[in-house]
């Protein structure tokens, strides 16, 4: 018979989230690579050998963190079919900036990633920032970058350095932003996905010959 696999207990799960917790709360007051294993069992009030229990090192606790962030930002009631959202960002897109309002849900990932004021901190910090980066285009490369190859007619490499372009470029323009969802802030996206939607189409009427590589 097959082996059922155990369930995590709950005071596991519990103590997990009070180390995952802690972090967040002492990111509030310092970057990152200034945080130890030490101040953060302090600070989850316990101690390094029940630290140890559960995690192997403070990035791993980091990235259970960015990983919680990147589902919310991920699953946000949209399809997971990435074309049909895709169409409907573009069908939101015709109604002007205001339209967006309400319909974030169907913009990328790593362009609201930060709505959860809990998280906000974690990608706010310049520690993170290039760390943090590389998690997100790892996240979202394999259901975009078919997207992409698909409707630019490129190679697969080419098109994962399209999408790498894109995941950097929105990264930083939201944290110059400072994640604040104002009315600068919905304009901007309307701006750079229209740039993104019509750029990709741009791409995809080049002749042949210039989209090959070498």
């Amino acid at each position: 018979m097959p082996v059922k696999e155990r369930k995590t207990d709950r005071r596991t799960l519990y103590t997990r989230q009070v180390v995952k917790d802690a972090l967040l709360e002492l990111l509030e007051e310092n970057p990152y690579d200034k945080i130890n294993v030490t101040t953060l069992c302090r600070q989850a009030e316990i101690t390094r050998a029940t630290f140890y229990l559960h995690y192997t090192d403070l990035n791993a606790v980091l990235d259970e963190v960015i990983g919680e962030a990147l589902d919310i930002a991920e699953h946000g009631g949209v399809p997971d079919d990435f074309g049909t959202r895709q169409r409907k960002l573009m069908d939101i897109l015709k109604n002007g900036p205001q339209a967006l309002k309400g319909n974030e849900q169907f913009l990328a990932p790593c362009q609201r990633i930060a709505d959860h004021p809990k998280y906000r901190n974690l990608f706010s910090d310049d520690s993170l920032a290039y760390y943090i980066i590389n998690k997100m285009y790892l996240a979202e490369r394999d259901i975009s970058v078919p997207f992409i190859q698909m409707q630019c007619g490129v190679s697969r490499e080419d098109a994962d350095k399209l999408f790498m372009f894109t995941v950097y470029g929105l990264y930083f323009v939201n944290r110059a932003m400072k994640w604040e969802k104002d009315d600068q802030w919905y304009r901007i996206q309307y701006l750079i996905n229209n740039l993104l939607t019509f750029g990709l189409d741009g791409v995809k009427n080049l002749p042949d010959l210039f989209k090959k590589g070498s």
